[in-house]
């Protein structure tokens, strides 16, 4: 394979005048592709695959932005880190594959060994494999990347806890295809595998970001936003059409072979309705983020493969503890039993949502969930506990959602119809994504409706640290601390296997002190939001719920 110079963002601007936005969307996609080829009842050509996504990524650097989805399945397209999680067959879908997120296989490393006190885990690189820009993977890149992730504004170091604290001090090289990880207890041996097997775990071309290093930038984050091809993954970036497109070949030198689908065409179509009208008429083969409602309506239909399974794309209410009514735990336990968790499932995601119970990894091995509640709609519980508190009624709060997601705001609207009864008076607040962000940060909230991820779900100590942290205070959403919870998570640490029976007993003690505490409510979890086109196979749910094109075929 001959070198791919890294490709600049080339912007594209088109202003609309008139029109629906289904037209707009088909007279884009008529334009937009360079090729001159058009929309078709087949959807596109046979090795050439078209999504339909809701933007463009807000940068194609990993350690610059908070991710989103467009984000990180632009990662998952040019990037690749040392281990992944097989896929296996879903329990819940034949037409589905899952992660298998307690067992790890080779991706740019080939294999990897455990020292016998079980601090060490040394990794050994795949040779041969090379950037697209022809530069071959060594152990510098992997020690550069890591240097990088912690001299940025990465989300990296904050969700890499427990297990990576300090890479200066815990990675190191061996030789050039070998380095090793070293961890402070044994207990971090499976939070580590965890976090570096996913997409924060991405591994950089550190020759060609060195040379695009300034002064100003010496990690090349702010080039290498706006320009592709710095990983080592399965697609290299051929094309960026702000607004418009990105178009995607794939890499003869992936550490896994070349991928089945040589091509794969990014449009942008902004509106959820329109990605599904544009997939009903042929014009696409993969539409993701559309709305439950048009899911169940081509689950029906043979021309489409809807999906089924479990995931952790839970749909959220966090509250802040901080400021009244949310200070006093009462009124947080109060509104656990006001939100009418069935009516939401039902009438907002179609019946493609299930109840969560506790915080954990249903299929965490050991896992004890004994006391740990369904989650129930009960307005005379409610009154009462608010009741038995002192508190009078109605409790009066308001809910933030964002307007770039449609189902969260008809959530707020089930909630404030169905709070009256129990003693609540909610106001909405639906605002853009990005205010939305800076209110979050701010912590500049009664309450905030968040549809998200865990994306190390599998890690107990990630799960319960990510939103609770004790040392980082913009990662805890909701400012709640506990001092037996944080020392329920060092003791299940301590007990050196995280999935061992040990350790289950305290994750355990955790979740109760978490329930007790009630700084966030569960709503539900969530169905995957994307639809396939007749005869596409291989989709993978993930725990960052974005489609991975190497494990999809198309006829």
């Amino acid at each position: 394979m001959s070198p791919v110079a890294p490709l600049a963002l080339q912007a594209n601007r088109r202003t609309v005048l008139k029109g629906s936005l289904l037209a707009i969307a088909l007279g884009a996609f008529g334009t937009a592709c360079g090729s001159g080829s058009s929309a078709s009842s087949s959807g596109s050509s046979a090795g050439t695959l078209v999504e339909a996504i809701a933007a463009m990524p807000g940068g194609l650097a990993f350690d610059s932005k908070p991710g989103g989805y467009e984000g990180f399945e632009y990662t998952l397209l040019t990037g690749a880190g040392l281990i992944r999680n097989p896929y296996v067959q879903s329990p819940d879908d034949p037409n589905s594959l899952q992660q298998d997120l307690y067992s790890h296989e080779g991706v740019l490393a080939e294999s990897w060994e455990v020292s016998a006190d079980g601090l060490t885990y040394t990794f050994h690189l795949r040779p041969g494999v090379v950037s697209p820009a022809g530069n071959p993977l060594t152990a510098d890149d992997v020690i550069w990347s890591y240097e990088r992730k912690w001299n940025s504004s990465s989300i990296t170091p904050s969700i890499s806890l427990p297990a990576i604290t300090d890479p200066a001090t815990q990675l190191k090289k061996i030789d050039d295809l070998t380095v090793s990880w070293t961890i402070a207890e044994p207990g971090y041996g499976f939070p580590l595998l965890a976090v570096i097997s996913k997409i924060s775990g991405e591994i950089y071309d550190s020759v060609l970001l060195k040379s695009q290093a300034t002064p100003d930038d010496p990690y090349a984050i702010e080039w290498s936003n706006i320009n592709g091809n710095f990983g080592f993954g399965p697609y290299v970036m051929d094309s960026y059409e702000d607004g418009q497109q990105i178009t995607y070949s794939a890499s003869e030198a992936f550490a896994l072979g070349k991928p089945p689908v040589d091509r794969i065409i990014q449009r942008v179509v902004p509106d959820a309705g329109s990605r599904a009208s544009l997939l009903q008429t042929g014009a696409i083969d993969v539409a993701v983020q559309i709305l439950p409602a048009d899911v169940k309506s081509m689950s029906t239909n043979a021309d489409f493969t809807t999906f089924d399974t479990q995931t952790n794309n839970f749909t959220w209410l966090y509250m802040q503890t901080e400021t009244a009514p949310f200070d006093n735990p009462a009124v947080r336990q109060a509104l656990g039993y006001a939100v009418p968790f069935d009516q939401i499932i039902e009438q907002v995601y179609q019946g493609r949502a299930y109840p969560s119970v506790g915080m954990l990894d249903p299929n965490l091995p050991n896992r004890i969930t004994d006391g740990l509640q369904t989650q129930t709609y009960d307005p005379a519980k409610s009154l009462e506990l608010l009741a038995a508190a002192g508190v009078s009624t109605p409790v009066s709060f308001t809910v933030i959602a964002s307007s770039a997601v449609p189902d969260l705001q008809d959530v707020a609207v089930q909630i404030q119809s169905f709070g009256r009864d129990a003693g609540f008076d909610v106001q909405i607040e639906v605002l853009p994504a990005a205010t939305l962000a800076d209110r979050q940060g701010k912590k500049a909230f009664q309450a905030i409706l968040l549809r998200d991820m865990s994306v190390s779900y599998e890690s107990p100590p990630y799960s319960l640290l990510l939103s609770y942290s004790k040392t980082n205070p913009g990662r805890n959403i909701s400012s709640w601390q506990d001092d037996r919870y944080y020392a329920a998570v060092d003791a299940g640490i301590a007990a050196g296997d995280a999935l061992s029976p040990e350790a289950a007993v305290h994750w355990h003690e955790a979740e109760m002190i978490w329930q007790e505490g009630k700084p966030m409510i569960q709503i539900a979890n969530v169905a995957p939001l994307m639809v396939f086109r007749k005869g596409i196979t291989g989709f993978a749910h993930r725990t960052d719920n974005v489609v991975d094109y190497t494990a999809v075929s198309k006829p």
